[in-house]
């Protein structure tokens, strides 16, 4: 691993928590927005727009519809915990839109999350050579002494699991094991699951590898979704493992978003002014704060991005040490 780690503050944090299971958020960033066709499929059935059909759209209830071969082929304690919340930020450009999401006002909102988790050895990693979208700065403020460290390869003297775990972890994604290197979706995969067991609070990983680093998901005149379901076919498998395995963790609470910048708006397959992120985790109810408009754009009274990490923050559980406000949707939590 490479990188720094500072652990100031967290003392008090750990002495008010009140929880006995250990919370950690994984968030997989989707660079350069994808469409909605993914959590919010239901949008589209009347017009056809993204190629959604009846054919590909699985309902899972309370308003929740998924694209059936991504999404809706995930494990059945993932489909039973799965809620899809938009947001809107007015912006257009991938910049501005990324810092709205996850760095509003210069601060990072990954790390305001890590500094309301318990302490841990692993605060805040941003996992393989992709590291953060570009517009987000890797190296913010801290908050309560905490920063990123940066994990783009595993080194064996760093590493709390023993050689047999590690080695098992890799092989459920098939990484080799003389692969050091955290430079492709399988091992991006394989280092997020290994840091949930090390106790980690917030893992952050852009999973998308599709040979332009900056916006994988940027899918422009891509109206009929072929292109989008490409890009997510080979990140499905791997998401699939990962959440049957880490949800099934003893006295843990890991919560996964998946998440870009924006959504993606007709015609065109455009930038939308805002997007609707997919949270799973145990005490996520299934379902959806609401749906996006037939042209792929957020609703008008869809929340700022604050309120998605105000949710997040409930559904992890992290009560009045969460500095994101009230949660906006109580009844997508059980």
């Amino acid at each position: 691993m490479a990188g720094t780690l500072a652990l100031g503050g967290r003392g008090l944090l750990a002495k008010r928590y009140p929880g006995t299971e250990r919370p950690t958020l994984v968030v997989f960033w989707l660079n350069g927005g994808p469409a909605g066709l993914f959590n919010s499929a239901d949008a589209f059935l009347a017009n056809g727009a993204f190629g959604v059909t009846p054919d590909n759209v699985r309902t899972l209830g309370n308003g929740l519809h998924v694209d059936a071969g991504s999404l809706g082929a995930l494990p059945a304690a993932a489909l039973d915990h799965m809620a899809s919340v938009h947001f809107r930020h007015g912006l257009y450009t991938h910049n501005d839109a990324r810092a709205a999401v996850l760095q509003p006002g210069g601060r990072s909102q990954l790390l305001r999350m890590a500094a309301a988790m318990p302490a841990t050895t692993v605060a805040c990693a941003i996992v393989n050579n992709l590291g953060l979208p570009v517009g987000v700065d890797a190296s913010p403020a801290a908050e309560r002494g905490l920063g990123f460290e940066h994990v783009a390869r595993w080194d064996p003297m760093r590493r709390t699991l023993s050689s047999a775990h590690f080695d098992a972890i890799r092989e459920a994604y098939g990484v080799a094991s003389d692969n050091m290197a955290i430079d492709d979706q399988r091992s991006t995969f394989a280092a997020v699951e290994a840091l949930v067991h090390e106790g980690a609070g917030v893992v952050f990983a852009q999973p998308a590898y599709t040979g332009r680093h900056d916006r994988q998901f940027d899918t422009h005149h891509d109206d009929t979704g072929k292109t989008a379901r490409e890009i997510m076919a080979p990140i499905t498998p791997s998401l699939a493992t990962f959440l049957h395995r880490t949800m099934a963790l003893p006295e843990r609470n890991v919560v996964t978003v998946l998440v870009g910048e924006f959504s993606r708006t007709l015609p065109g397959a455009d930038h939308a002014k805002g997007g609707t992120a997919t949270i799973i985790g145990k005490y996520v109810r299934t379902g959806a704060a609401g749906r996006q408009r037939p042209d792929g754009s957020p609703p008008d009274d869809a929340p700022p991005p604050e309120a998605l990490w105000a949710y997040v923050a409930a559904a992890l559980r992290l009560g009045s040490a969460a500095p994101f406000g009230p949660n906006p949707h109580p009844g997508l939590l059980v």
